[in-house]
């Protein structure tokens, strides 16, 4: 079914759920490239202190390192593939696509504003596992990610997560 400003049928829940499990397994793949690299800098800079209370610093000034550079990867990946295209590798596996409300299907991507806005709020909230504030703060940053992704099961007519209201965007499907 095709809802009043969405300019195909929508995507169902479940197709944008293994979109996101696509991309978030490259993506791990990446953190997982960047956490060995921040993990030697911090190993490097922790065996150049000389018994000085400053290493606990330094892996809290590490992992908070980590966590802002991975959230700027997850924007960028949205960003720039959203930007292009108005699909993520995820959503191209799944024939499903980002377009803009109320507009015909665009040919390419989204306009830079929304492709931004989309990523930012989209991942943002991982931001929120830097705090040092071991447990609660990884909790926080994870719900504020999962809120945002439920929240097109309760969206009506568009099922928009609260990225695609700030971004004025729906998921539609193209195959």
């Amino acid at each position: 079914m095709q809802p009043p400003g969405a300019p195909a049928p929508l995507a169902e829940w479940w197709q944008r759920l293994v979109a996101r499990l696509i991309d978030g397994v490259i993506l791990f793949v990446v953190n997982l490239v960047i956490g060995v690299i921040m993990a030697a800098l911090f190993l490097a800079s922790y065996s150049s202190l000389d018994g000085s209370s400053s290493g606990a610093f330094s892996s809290v000034v590490v992992g908070i390192l980590s966590t802002v550079i991975s959230t700027i990867l997850w924007v960028c990946y949205d960003f720039f593939l959203l930007k292009m295209n108005g699909q993520t590798v995820g959503k191209m596996v799944m024939g499903i696509k980002v377009v803009p409300v109320g507009q015909h299907m665009p040919p390419k991507g989204l306009p830079t504003d929304a492709a931004l806005k989309r990523g930012g709020v989209t991942w943002g909230g991982y931001l929120l596992t830097a705090i040092p504030i071991p447990i609660i703060s990884t909790l926080l940053g994870y719900a504020v990610v999962a809120v945002n992704g439920a929240s097109q099961l309760w969206d009506k007519p568009l099922q928009q997560t609260f990225a695609d209201k700030v971004a004025g965007t729906v998921v539609v499907k193209i195959k």
